[in-house]
């Protein structure tokens, strides 16, 4: 008899374990209020290991060929200097969108599917039958709130642009200077870009985009102006947001349910890991499933997954901190200057980013 998986949450977290679970063994339901969303976005950074994860549901190469990869990156101060040009771990750009509905094309055709808010999930879980819940619905989500009260996501006095621009970019770039971070990654068509900016105002989850834009205009200003110049041609299309966390979490089991991805560790974006993380948990997670049953699952996930995400998400909002930190520029960009680089600085300062 197969056992029964209730997944609230249809972004990555979620359609990665559901693609994961043995159709034979396991019976899954997944929920998603606004499928719709689920595939909105820019560009998704995937490291190595991540890839060769998704290859384990066959769409390691799918993704690679969807994507654009890169051994190297610039970081410049906020005029534009370079602080530091170096190679990286290879990574590879991939548009939202694509790795979304690589997920959903890897579904197996007994997966459930349920359009529709979850506002009490034990309760639909006694509905279905299902042994476990997993919790993937994001950085608000109700399966955290409901069976760890007290835990609404941390708002940040981060506000963020992300949109995309038809001119190219090679390599991965950032900009670090007081208050904010500016940055632009390859993709298969064009660029993707952000920009993160202190807001001085009240620190409410929704952002109004029109302010948002203001507001990063502004503080760009004296800036490289070509970061100006990207506001003017592609503010009007990007999305804003306030930067929202997970709060620290002692657990992410509790009886019968178990957190994953953003829900359980949503971090800063600056180590370009949350995608990441959210495919090593499905995968970790299914693998649990699969070897513990599903009512045994959670106890040995949560020994390989909560620390080391726990770390991530605290290492992120330190990145946050370094990145845009008004006070610490003249200390940290002498030594990114002095970090050992394979690229003349001089022969570089100035050129595309």
């Amino acid at each position: 008899m197969r056992e029964r998986v209730l997944v609230v949450g249809g972004g990555i977290a979620g359609l990665a374990l559901a693609a994961a679970l043995d159709p034979r063994r396991v019976e899954v339901t997944l929920v998603e209020e606004r499928p719709e969303r689920a595939g909105a976005g820019t560009v998704l950074t995937l490291w190595r290991p991540a890839l060769a994860a998704v290859g384990r549901i066959g769409l390691g190469e799918q993704l690679a060929a969807a994507g654009r990869a890169s051994d190297h990156g610039t970081l410049r101060d906020s005029r534009g200097e370079v602080l530091t040009s170096r190679r990286v771990p290879r990574l590879t750009f991939v548009p939202r969108p694509a790795l979304v509905a690589a997920l959903e094309g890897a579904l197996p055709e007994g997966v459930t599917r349920m359009t529709t808010g979850v506002t009490d999930p034990r309760a639909l879980a006694a509905e279905l039958g299902a042994d476990l819940v997993v919790g993937a619905d994001g950085v608000r989500s109700t399966c955290r709130r409901d069976a760890f009260p007290g835990t609404d996501p941390v708002a940040t006095d981060q506000v963020v642009l992300r949109g995309h621009l038809a001119q190219e970019a090679t390599d991965p770039t950032e900009w670090w200077g007081p208050g904010g971070v500016f940055g632009a990654t390859p993709g298969p068509r064009g660029s993707a870009w952000f920009c993160s900016v202190h807001d001085p105002g009240p620190r409410t989850p929704t952002v109004d985009h029109a302010d948002v834009l203001a507001l990063a205009t502004r503080h760009f200003a004296d800036w490289d102006p070509r970061l100006g110049e990207v506001l003017r041609i592609a503010g009007e299309g990007a999305d804003a947001q306030r930067i929202l966390l997970t709060p620290a979490m002692r657990r992410i089991t509790a009886d019968g349910l178990v957190l994953i991805g953003d829900a359980a560790h949503g971090m800063a974006p600056n180590l370009g890991r949350g995608a990441n993380e959210a495919i090593h948990d499905a995968l970790v997670l299914a693998g649990a499933v699969h070897r513990h049953g599903a009512k045994g699952a959670p106890a040995p996930f949560a020994r390989r997954r909560h620390l080391r995400t726990q770390a991530l998400r605290a290492t992120a909002t330190v990145a946050m901190r370094t990145a845009t930190s008004r006070r610490l520029p003249p200390v940290r960009d002498p030594l990114l200057r002095l970090l050992p680089g394979d690229v003349d600085h001089h022969a570089i300062r100035g050129g595309s980013g």
